[in-house]
Formats: structure tokens, C-alpha cells, sequence
């Protein structure tokens, strides 16, 4: 539950989005994010807001410190597991981006079942309390690669969906349960990213800490033969697939990442040319008991039908991440 002042300033600003938002044009877009301060919901929202100019945006943040300067974006604070933040939205909602999610970074996080409690809820909720939008059409869900089995093999839409964590196990439930909104006309598109990175990321993932250990002039460490494969994609090419999806009438299941698979000697050589001039060395250490083949992703359902074309290379995109952290 919120605090009595948090609480106060969700009620004042869902009251204020109804107010403003029930005033609009009958045939505008009202366009729900969640997640919205999180490190793609940041990217997303004034993406929406440049490209769509025909809508109006409910953004909802658990940070109070998400402040949005485009009047045309109604601020929602709260939590989405909180019955009270959807009671208090408007009933002309058109279209629902659900981006927020808890991942549980640290170790000790992982096998808790809060992990799907806290990931579901707000799911459940949104099925719940849209039945009061009659105007509903589309939503789109941020689901992840995390669902699929391990595997050396490439990954389509088809893959086996065997996830190995609670995290994915999370996801995919939340992938079954929006469809039974498509009983109601509402076309579902749950949208797999894969490892995605900016400023403002989680630090302890694996790209992060390679960037910390270069800047600090200290060896990069790689586990194993370095032969592990991710697919890294830039955030602002995955809010360019969620603005894809929105303008589309399709619905259904994508991949969305870069398409190209880096090793961890690759990521870690492109991290020092970029961070450390070359400088950095690449140490190799014994293989983690928790190591993975990593995967390779397939992308041409979104290509061929959301035409989706990632446009930041790796090499670049560490370059953008580093005048950002510089500026």
C-alpha cells in the first residue's frame, strides 16, 4: 500500500488525467505506459509523444522523481499491484504499452516467489479493470527472451518455451493471460526483447560491469572461453518497436533484438577500444558453474511484418552510451 502521501498525490493526479482526458475529441488516442520512468518506459514516452501526435499519454511511475515536461503526458505515481491506481483511471483508454516490470537482479531475489506474484498482479489487474474500457484496442506487453529453453540453437516465435528461471516463468504467464483478452477484440502483442542497454541500466549485468572495469583502467574479465553469445540491442531500438507495434493492426509474438549475436570477447573488445582506447586487457577466467551457451535470436517475423530495422550497431551504441555518461 502507499503511504497517506503518496497516496494523496496518486488520487490527485489520476483525478486530474480523467478530468483531462475525458475532455478530448471522441475519435483521439488515449494511450496508457507503464513502467514509464524504467529504462525503456523512459525512451518510449516521448518517443509516443513526438510520433503520435493524434494522443493523449497516461504515464504511470513508481518514481516520484519522473517528472514529464510535455503537457501532453498526465503523470500517474503508484504502484500497479494497487487496485486503487486503475480504479482511478480513465474509461477512454484505447491502448496499453505494459512495460513495467520487477526483475529481480540480485541473486538472493531470484528464487522468490514474489518474482511472479509482483509480475502478475498488475497484469491481473489491467485484465480486471479494462472491462470498463469499451474502447479498448490493442495492448502491448514487454514480455523477454527469458521465456525460451536454453539453447545453442537459432530462436524464432516457434522455439520451445521452457524458461529455466521464475523471471521467465513470470513473463510467459503473463504472455497466456493478456490473450484472454483477445476474446474481446483486443489484439495482444507480446514483444520478446533481448538483452537491452543504455544509460541508466541495471549495473550489475554483464555489459555494465565491463564499461565500470574499463573506465577504472582494470582488466576485463571474461568467464569461460568467452564464446558465450548475447544479443544486445540499444533502448532506443526497442522504443522504436514499440512505436512500430502501435501503428500496426497485427497481433501476436515477436522477437525484438539486434539480430546479430556478440560474444563476450567481441563485447569486451569493443568495450575497451571504446572506454579505455584499447588499453583495457582481457583476462580469462575459470568457466561460472552457472554458465550458459548464451543465444542467438531471429528477428524476421518483426522485420518482415512490423518492419522493425534496428539501427544502432553495438559499436556505436557504446559510443552513444559513453558521450551520455560523459555529458
Amino acid at each position: 500500500m502507499l503511504s497517506p502521501a503518496k497516496q494523496a498525490r496518486t488520487d490527485f493526479c489520476a483525478s486530474q488525467a480523467k478530468t483531462t482526458l475525458m475532455e478530448t475529441s471522441a475519435g483521439q488516442q488515449t494511450i496508457l505506459v507503464t513502467g514509464a520512468a524504467g529504462l525503456l518506459g523512459s525512451r518510449v514516452v516521448p518517443l509516443l509523444s513526438h510520433n503520435v501526435p493524434d494522443c493523449r499519454l497516461i504515464a504511470v511511475s513508481r518514481r516520484e522523481s519522473y517528472v514529464s515536461h510535455d503537457p501532453r503526458v498526465e503523470v500517474i505515481y503508484g504502484d500497479l499491484r494497487d487496485e486503487q491506481l486503475w480504479t482511478g483511471l480513465p474509461d477512454n483508454i484505447t491502448k496499453v504499452i505494459h512495460l513495467a516490470a520487477m526483475i529481480p537482479w540480485r541473486q538472493e531475489q531470484k528464487s522468490q516467489a514474489s518474482v511472479v506474484q509482483d509480475n502478475l498482479q498488475p497484469i491481473t489487474n489491467l485484465i480486471e479493470y479494462s472491462q470498463r474500457w469499451p474502447k479498448l484496442q490493442q495492448v502491448i506487453y514487454s514480455s523477454s527472451i527469458s521465456v525460451y529453453e536454453q539453447t545453442n540453437e537459432l530462436l524464432n516465435e516457434q522455439s520451445p518455451t521452457r524458461p529455466d528461471s521464475l523471471y521467465g516463468v513470470a513473463k510467459l504467464r503473463g504472455e497466456d493471460l493478456l490473450h484472454c483478452l483477445n476474446v474481446k477484440g483486443v489484439a495482444i502483442v507480446s514483444l520478446r526483447f533481448s538483452s537491452l542497454y543504455a544509460r541508466g541500466q541495471y549495473e550489475g549485468t554483464v555489459l555494465p560491469i565491463m564499461v565500470r572495469r574499463a573506465q577504472q583502467g582494470q582488466d576485463i574479465l571474461i568467464f569461460g572461453d568467452g564464446m558465450r553469445t548475447q544479443d544486445f540491442l540499444h533502448c532506443e531500438d526497442a522504443a522504436n518497436a514499440v512505436l512500430l507495434t502501435l501503428k500496426s493492426t497485427t497481433r501476436g509474438i515477436y522477437n525484438i533484438g539486434s539480430g546479430t549475436s556478440t560474444t563476450m570477447t567481441e563485447l569486451a573488445e569493443k568495450i575497451s577500444s571504446v572506454f579505455s582506447d584499447g588499453k583495457a586487457k582481457i583476462v580469462y577466467q575459470p568457466e561460472r558453474a552457472d554458465g550458459n551457451a548464451g543465444i542467438r535470436l531471429d528477428v524476421s517475423k518483426a522485420r518482415d511484418e512490423l518492419n522493425y530495422q534496428p539501427q544502432i550497431s553495438l559499436e556505436c551504441g557504446l559510443r552513444k552510451l559513453k558521450q551520455e555518461m560523459e555529458s
